[in-house]
């Protein structure tokens, strides 16, 4: 029979023993886990490090991916510290020929520019063929480049003689304005102001209010901190930008290429498109004398046709007077549409103001534009092949509102010029990336 001591001891034992049991249980577990996690990180850096080199990855799990069949998986790569730098994601798409195309793209973890491409290991027999030097090509024209993309039909402003064009002629004197009809993804309007005295412009500004009256105007952001861009902060850019356009005078010289960038302006890294396509804007209104009072005028028109009162009725009028309203829930008022009902670009005030009114513009509203068929000089023309019509409805209610992917003109980021012969390559890539950025607005819940 065992003393009191002995039972002590004896529990003390079994006590002693099953710590020592359990601290191996769990000291395998965790053992087996870091195992398990090393050779998942092994796997994802023997995939991914070709598009996004990071410390390690981590899987992404969403709802918002029930949505995006064509997706396979979707990864953030962390760097030693454990912060994000980019998003790897997984994807099968379907190519205009019914191919399939899988492949990895990386975007950068703030701007959503593409930073990696790279087609997966594929040997199914339906797999949309893309040669090495096609991918060359295709990761050439869009690494850099923010997502959702656009495929332009041609080349604009791609003149070399550009600097023998003559200095643009029949501007009349007065302030004229142009502002986007819709606001970008961080809820800004971008817009124009500019002076023209003996037919030449002296003056220009170019800013973007926000439609959260909260918050400051893009460039007092960007000098605060609080709007970051890559290079210098983007009130500087802004100011140099309207500072070349001052010296040169025409919007096409300052070189702009498909992708919204220029070359030929000293400390611009940002995306020129909506001040060239403001300036040009503002250069047809004051051909023709639209001034901005005119402007305002016909933005409380179009206020009025569809909400049934002005910019102040509606309380859309900021103390410095800008109208702070996005119309991009009704993109049908400024779409330009061509004979086959297609989306190609499009319309300023005037243009909108003439086309709900039933009247004709001036004879000389010629823009600077070189497209004869679009009357507009803010216009991009699309490749809108794919575009479709809404379902449903009287058939003269049917419009087309889309751009490439089923993603609205007003949200394309860039603009890619395709290799004729790898249009179907591109293509398929492009879709790829835009599917992509559909699921990060979702993911992210983005407001564009």
């Amino acid at each position: 029979m065992m003393t009191h001591a002995q039972l002590k001891q004896f529990i003390a034992e079994a006590v002693f023993l099953l710590i020592i049991g359990a601290a191996f249980v769990i000291g395998g577990y965790f053992i087996s886990q870091d195992n398990a996690n090393k050779r998942m990180q092994n796997e994802y850096h023997s995939r991914f490090d070709v598009v996004l080199d990071s410390y390690s990855y981590e899987k992404v799990k969403s709802k918002a991916l029930n949505d995006f069949p064509e997706i396979d998986g979707v990864y953030i790569g962390l760097n030693a510290s454990g912060a994000p730098e980019g998003y790897v994601i997984d994807l099968t798409v379907r190519s205009s020929s019914s191919k399939d195309l899988s492949m990895l793209v990386a975007l950068d973890y703030e701007s959503t520019r593409i930073v990696g491409l790279a087609l997966n290991p594929n040997d199914n027999d339906n797999a949309l063929a893309v040669s090495d030097s096609e991918m060359e090509q295709i990761k050439e024209k869009l690494i850099g480049r923010q997502i959702p993309v656009a495929i332009v039909s041609e080349e604009e402003n791609d003149d070399d003689d550009s600097s023998d064009k003559p200095v643009l002629t029949g501007l009349k004197d007065g302030v004229y304005y142009a502002q986007r009809l819709f606001d970008d993804r961080n809820r800004y309007i971008d817009y124009v102001e500019m002076e023209v005295e003996n037919g030449i412009i002296t003056k220009i500004k170019w800013d973007a209010f926000s439609t959260d009256k909260t918050n400051q105007d893009r460039s007092e952001a960007s000098l605060k901190g609080a709007y970051v861009i890559s290079g210098l902060d983007w009130a500087t850019q802004s100011y140099n930008l309207c500072h070349a356009l001052l010296k040169c005078q025409d919007p096409n010289r300052l070189g702009m290429k498909s992708d919204g960038t220029t070359d030929i302006v000293e400390g611009v890294t940002c995306d020129i498109r909506p001040f060239i396509e403001l300036s040009k804007e503002c250069i047809s209104y004051s051909r023709t004398g639209y001034n901005k009072d005119e402007y305002t005028r016909g933005l409380n028109i179009i206020l009025a046709y569809l909400y049934e009162g002005d910019a102040e009725q509606l309380e859309y009028v900021r103390d410095d007077g800008h109208i702070v309203f996005s119309f991009e829930e009704t993109p049908e008022i400024y779409t330009i549409y061509n004979d086959q009902e297609v989306s190609v670009g499009y319309m300023g005030v005037r243009q909108v103001v003439a086309s709900i009114m039933g009247i004709s513009l001036p004879d000389n509203y010629e823009d600077v534009s070189d497209d004869d068929d679009i009357q507009n000089s803010n216009a991009i023309v699309y490749d809108s092949s794919e575009d479709g019509l809404t379902s449903g409805g009287d058939p003269d209610d049917q419009i087309f509102t889309d751009s490439l992917d089923d993603l609205p003109m007003s949200e394309m980021q860039s603009f890619v010029v395709p290799d004729p012969e790898a249009y179907e390559q591109t293509r398929t890539v492009i879709k790829a990336c835009n599917t992509c950025y559909k699921f990060l607005k979702e993911y992210l819940n983005w407001k564009v």
